[in-house]
């Protein structure tokens, strides 16, 4: 029988194991024991010789009720593996613990008889356990998450200052990776670390940046791509954790564990960077795969920023009119969380998409790129694939001021600690100006020349080389005459519009327009873009001038202008191409004596005339209107030049 002043005894005991001995000692409950599925752990408050770890059921639909009676033969069946520790009798009673409406584990006590009191106690004990376990667990998932926040503050503080630094930088590559490289290390608490970059010229590796490296740390070999760790940064192209750093020479001076991560332009290691033993307060630590994540994440910061330098400089090289330009373009980085909010943008970013901070931030991606549909189906296949890196280049995108823009884009997944995704990072570069430039640095060289300039660097140096050419000259007879009786506002009207008309046949051809010379117009057919026949091309090119003129001149006399003519020379022959001039000035142009006699040919051309040489004529496949003419002389020529004349008809 159980007094009043036990209960009250019972109740006033503060902690669960105080409970139990109580109930064990007083209460008639001397071998009672509690028995946990495989979760020992979860019950850090309890005596250890009285908790013990056992595996669930066998028998996955047994459900045990309160107070169920089981025989000792039946426990050893339900529990193969309990410990010979564990009491059992005859008759034993469990009782069942559970957490979340799920078995956690059974009070086992092993008596013949149970009384009222007795039970209704232990069922307060239950209770209190319960409760206990719950605490617990809610305790170490508030640590967890804690520990999370942490480290995604850290996340973005680190990314934020690489952005800082990459977008605020105006000192040399190498002071720009110095940087780089300690505000990594600081992040990480790296002891020491460099950063290794390709020779373009060697293809070995270089130490361009180090911190707390001894002369004995440094390479002692020359670095290729071909062996080592670098070989196997090449294959994966991903950041890594090295744990046998004493079996690779360039690592060796490691005591522990090693991070290394590329650096890649178009898909090529370039570089790499190397963290090597994580500084904590016990000494020198491992780094873990939480390091890894926040490492790879601020690693493809710095290859972005690379990729962006090296883009720079290659379009400063080859293209000095666009030099500014290009200098400001940089990288636009938005994190996104794993609820799809955006929950940090840089001013790049917001300056790209015209966007302001307050509209966008922790809101749903769906919500603020909402006109750009294709993006936000490639940010759903980026949260449907987080193993992949996913790069779109020109991709096309709306501002939120209604403007079209283009921009090289990546999307790459962020892990936790426990390699589940938690977010996206999403970067671009704007290419907007690069268009740009393009498009008008078109409209004052001819569009051929641009495109090849953009694609060969090698043509903006002084110099040239010899190639079959065919040149066409187009002059409007009588034009210095006409041009005196009109007002000056009227002769730049009249040229600007034949121009236009003239220039579209040149193109429509793949001609290359070389100059205008006041109303001379000179045309190249075979540089930088050769065709099957160039000689063909050129002369189609003429009679289709001959026709657009003709509706040219009658749309001119409607508004009262007066009518145009022309005369055309053709000849083909090889010539000196390439850039002539000095380094602050240069014209893409052709020189050489064929040059010169198709204006010779030009100048013989009457009104309505077209007149190839020989050259051209040999290498037409329809030469139907062309007729063979007496010889002539040209000024420059002591022979004779044979020429076939077409006559245009009005």
């Amino acid at each position: 029988m159980v007094t009043t002043s036990l209960v009250i005894e019972y109740i006033n005991k503060d902690s669960v194991t105080d409970k139990l001995l109580f109930l064990r000692e007083k209460m008639g409950l001397e071998q009672l024991q509690i028995l946990i599925f495989n979760q020992k752990k979860a019950l850090p408050f309890m005596p250890n010789d009285l908790v013990f770890s056992i595996s669930r059921p066998k028998e996955t639909d047994y459900s045990i009720s309160d107070f169920e009676t089981i025989s000792n033969l039946t426990f050893h069946k339900l529990y193969p593996d309990a410990p010979k520790k564990i009491i059992l009798k005859n008759i034993n009673f469990l009782l069942p613990v559970e957490l979340e409406s799920k078995p956690f584990g059974s009070f086992l006590i092993p008596t013949n008889n149970l009384n009222e009191d007795q039970k209704n106690l232990l069922i307060l004990l239950k209770k209190q356990i319960e409760q206990e376990v719950t605490k617990n667990k809610l305790s170490i998932n508030f640590e967890r998450c804690s520990k999370e926040l942490s480290f995604r503050h850290l996340e973005i503080e680190s990314l934020i200052d690489v952005t800082n630094i990459v977008n605020d930088n105006t000192n040399e590559l190498e002071q720009l990776f110095e940087n780089l490289l300690i505000t990594i290390l600081s992040s990480l608490n790296s002891s020491k670390g460099m950063i290794l970059l390709r020779d373009s010229k060697t293809n070995f590796f270089n130490v361009i940046s180090k911190f707390n490296l001894t002369q004995e740390d440094l390479p002692k070999k020359i670095i290729r791509i071909s062996k080592g760790i670098i070989k196997e940064l090449d294959d994966h192209k991903k950041a890594i954790i090295v744990d046998d750093p004493h079996n690779y020479s360039l690592l060796s001076f490691s005591t522990k564990n090693v991070l290394i991560s590329p650096l890649t332009n178009q898909d090529k290691l370039v570089g790499a960077i190397v963290l090597v033993d994580k500084e904590s307060r016990s000494g020198l630590v491992k780094f873990t795969l939480q390091d890894l994540r926040l490492f790879d994440i601020l690693s493809k910061k710095v290859s972005l920023a690379y990729d962006n330098l090296r883009l720079i400089e290659s379009l400063q090289n080859s293209n000095k009119l666009v030099d500014n330009i290009m200098s400001s373009i940089t990288t636009g980085i938005i994190k996104i969380n794993f609820l799809g909010e955006l929950e940090y943008i840089n001013e790049s970013a917001k300056k790209i998409f015209a966007m302001q901070e307050d509209e966008v931030l922790n809101n749903h991606y769906f919500v603020v790129f909402q006109n750009n549909p294709q993006l936000i189906t490639l940010l759903e296949k980026a949260e449907q694939e987080p193993q992949s890196i996913l790069q779109e280049d020109k991709f096309e995108i709306e501002t939120f001021q209604g403007n079209p823009g283009q921009i090289n884009l990546t999307l790459s997944t962020v892990f936790d600690e426990n390699q589940l995704p938690s977010g996206l990072i999403f970067s671009f570069e704007d290419l907007s100006s690069i268009n740009k430039v393009t498009s008008t640095f078109k409209k004052y060289v001819s569009e051929n020349i641009v495109d090849e300039l953009l694609k060969n660097d090698t043509l903006m140096e002084l110099g040239g080389v010899q190639n079959d050419v065919c040149v066409l000259f187009c002059d409007i007879r009588g034009f210095t005459s006409m041009s005196e009786k009109m007002k000056p506002n009227e002769v730049v009207y009249l040229l600007n519009h034949y121009f236009e008309a003239m220039i579209e046949v040149v193109f429509k051809f793949n001609g290359t327009l070389d100059k205008i010379i006041g109303d001379e117009l000179m045309v190249l057919y075979g540089v930088p873009i050769k065709t099957d026949n160039d000689a063909q091309s050129a002369v189609n090119s003429a009679l289709e001038m001959m026709a657009t003129l003709r509706r040219f001149n009658n749309e001119m006399e409607s508004k009262g202008f007066p009518k145009l003519q022309i005369g055309i020379g053709v000849n083909a022959g090889q010539v000196v191409c390439g850039n002539i001039g000095s380094k602050r000035q240069m014209n893409y142009t052709v020189i050489g004596d064929p040059v010169n006699l198709a204006a010779r040919l030009c100048s013989h051309a009457k009104p309505g005339e077209i007149v190839i040489s020989k050259s051209v004529l040999e290498q037409l496949n329809d030469s139907v209107g062309f007729e063979e003419k007496p010889p002539i002389f040209v000024k420059g020529k002591k022979a004779q030049i044979q020429n076939w004349i077409y006559k245009a008809t009005d």
